[in-house]
């Protein structure tokens, strides 16, 4: 295998120094070392990594030459050789070369250790500002978390009065239904599915909201079939039946039935809530409220790995997309504020036992964190961990998610 040269390794050093002068003046921890690179010869290189060990970042010096105008390239302005670019010897303008590799949370799939960014910089100034900003990255993105949000506090407000208006005269009709869905439609209790429909900021009726009350035929949960639904229309709900998928639906009602079947009524408060007096859990509900999301979870004994960890503490989750930190922060707390803890280990026991799921540990999808544009979406999931429950930051193309009402708070749950 090929060696760099003393003359070359000596050459880059000397155009590394002024770079690692700059980055240790910025408080950056950089020191000489080397560039593997597989099946070549290494180089001599700057070298940095993530306090955690979570990236490394090598900066090295390397040939290249300017890339025609008429033919941009997504790197800038430069262009070098895969193996003679880093001889020196070789014709072409002396640049830097940043390469930074980061451990991946599962969101490319394209291995442990992806690279993530790959520059050709002009100068010493620039190549130690690049370095400088990855590694001020996770402060620059660090957010703080939201506390109590009062608008919250009144959507709550707005939407109790509502259905308190709604249970004395439900707004419900009928659409033309066929035979099977007959019998199970004359169970319907119209006030409770008003009392219980998904509500928007407004109080009211949530415009988009989709409720698969059941399945008509039968059909699993995770596959395509005719469900009795409920769905707004105008100021009322209409229940008809629809052709969907079950199991992608955050609110699906098959499964807490007591809201709006009269057959179960008289569902206990324990099956309800999964608690049989609201005092019990009083600390965690006061907790959500005061936006202290972290005790409330606490609380409740609910585990969490450590990029929830790293989420519920207002920080990036990943340098390469700290960006995104206070947009994933903020849904992560809006969520969970309407979240009730105690019941996420009995949710998700109800769902590993409605498909026999109990031989897997897979966690299921409680909501999504959005903003990336891409196939395997950012979301937040429940599993257990021994018989603890645990959150999750996975990332999924799949839609399957575990129905709200099962481990969010209760409509009828006393505040």
């Amino acid at each position: 295998m090929p060696t760099e040269s003393e003359a070359q390794a000596a050459q880059r050093r000397a155009l590394l120094a002024p770079v690692a002068r700059l980055c240790l003046e910025a408080g950056v921890p950089v020191r000489m070392g080397r560039l593997e690179r597989p099946g070549e010869a290494s180089v001599v290189a700057l070298t940095c990594a993530a306090p955690d060990g979570t990236w490394d970042a090598a900066l090295t010096v390397v040939r290249a030459r300017p890339v025609p105008e008429q033919y941009p390239d997504w790197n800038g302005r430069w262009g070098r050789d895969p193996r003679d670019g880093y001889d020196l010897s070789t014709p072409g303008t002396l640049v830097f070369e940043l390469q930074i590799t980061e451990e991946d949370d599962g969101s490319s799939g394209h291995g442990p250790r992806p690279m993530v960014v790959f520059e050709l910089l002009d100068g010493d100034v620039a190549a130690a500002d690049s370095l400088i900003l990855w590694w001020r990255r996770p402060a620059l993105f660090h957010t703080t978390p939201p506390g109590p949000h009062e608008k919250a506090q009144r959507r709550r407000e707005r939407a109790e009065v509502d259905r308190h208006k709604t249970r004395q005269a439900p707004p419900v009709r009928l659409k033309a239904l066929p035979g099977a869905a007959e019998p199970i439609a004359a169970q319907l209790d119209a006030a409770a599915l008003s009392g219980n429909f998904p509500r928007a900021h407004d109080g009211r009726f949530h415009r988009s909201a989709v409720v698969a009350l059941t399945p008509i035929d039968g059909t699993p949960s995770h596959r395509r079939g005719a469900w009795l639904t409920a769905r707004r229309t105008g100021d009322g709900l209409t229940v008809t039946v629809e052709e969907l998928i079950g199991g992608n639906q955050e609110h699906r009602w098959d499964l807490t039935p007591w809201l709006w079947s009269r057959a179960y009524a008289r569902t206990s408060r324990q099956v309800r809530w999964q608690v049989s007096r609201a005092d019990r859990v009083r600390p965690i509900v006061a907790a959500l409220r005061a936006g202290d999301v972290p005790s409330a979870l606490q609380i409740a004994d609910v585990a969490f790995d450590e990029q929830v960890a790293k989420l519920l503490a207002g920080a990036p989750t990943r340098t390469f997309r700290a960006e995104y930190a206070e947009r994933w922060v903020t849904r992560l707390y809006e969520q969970l504020a309407e979240s009730a803890p105690w019941r996420f280990a009995e949710a998700y026991r109800i769902w590993q036992a409605e498909a026999d799921r109990a031989r897997t540990a897979r966690p299921v999808t409680l909501f999504g964190l959005k903003g990336l544009n891409q196939a395997r979406k950012p979301k937040i999931a429940l599993t257990l961990s021994g018989d603890r429950p645990m959150l999750r930051l996975v990332f999924t193309a799949s839609n399957l998610v575990l129905p709200r009402s099962l481990w969010t708070l209760p409509t009828d749950f006393p505040e």
